[in-house]
């Protein structure tokens, strides 16, 4: 089964995207018979150490040490949404940054308009 893959480059002036269909196989039994059940695992596997280590980095930024961190990544099941660790400070933070000036302001003002 064919399946579009889409890839942008960029370098100096040149900034292209580059649209293609590769053929992955339909399903497991498809890809292993394409590409060989070897091929398929080593790509499961270094496809999930990329999502752990990603989990990984998230939970090191929330705080956590390593034993907190080891024991949420060994409750991750690859392919389920894993917990998000969400710092509402920082995504705020992060969020005024990009806010044009006055909704900066707009925002300010109403923070303080909060304030007990």
């Amino acid at each position: 089964m064919a399946v579009e893959i889409k890839a942008t480059y960029k370098k100096g002036d040149v900034d292209r995207e580059i649209v293609v269909l590769y053929d992955f196989g339909a399903n497991l039994e498809e890809a292993k018979a394409k590409f060989g059940e070897s091929v398929v695992y080593d790509n499961y596997v270094r496809s999930g150490k990329i999502t752990l280590q990603a989990a990984m980095r998230r939970y090191a930024a929330a705080g956590l040490d390593e034993k907190q961190i080891a024991d949420k990544i060994a409750a991750i099941t690859l392919g389920v949404a894993a917990e998000r660790v969400v710092d509402p400070i920082a995504a705020t933070l992060s969020k005024f940054a990009s806010l044009p000036p006055e909704a900066q302001a707009e925002l300010l003002n109403k923070l303080k308009a909060m304030k007990k």
